[in-house]
């Protein structure tokens, strides 16, 4: 099947690795750029968040079950632990 894309983001400046939904509206991207970005559906210009902290690029992200915390790894060699409103890692791993 084809089809168009109902939305289309723009957020990173290099190619995005990973993405995985928050809850039905929110979802959270990496990217060889060093950046996770959080979009929501309903704010299609900007991203609701950024975080960076990685020294390479990011290779993936998983929100927990709660959709609190987001769990990401790099080629930094390190995992990190990140929450919405906060503008650093809480755990560097």
């Amino acid at each position: 099947a084809t089809g168009t894309p109902k939305h289309q983001f723009e957020v990173h400046s290099a190619q995005v690795l990973d993405v995985d939904w928050k809850d039905a509206t929110t979802f959270a991207s990496c990217s060889t750029d060093k950046s996770i970005k959080v979009c929501s559906l309903t704010e299609e210009v900007q991203p609701i968040q950024s975080f960076l902290g990685h020294k390479d690029e990011v290779n993936a992200i998983k929100w927990d079950p709660s959709g609190n915390i987001l769990a990401s790894c790099s080629d930094d060699t390190t995992a990190k632990l990140w929450a919405l409103g906060q503008p650093k890692c809480l755990h560097d791993l």
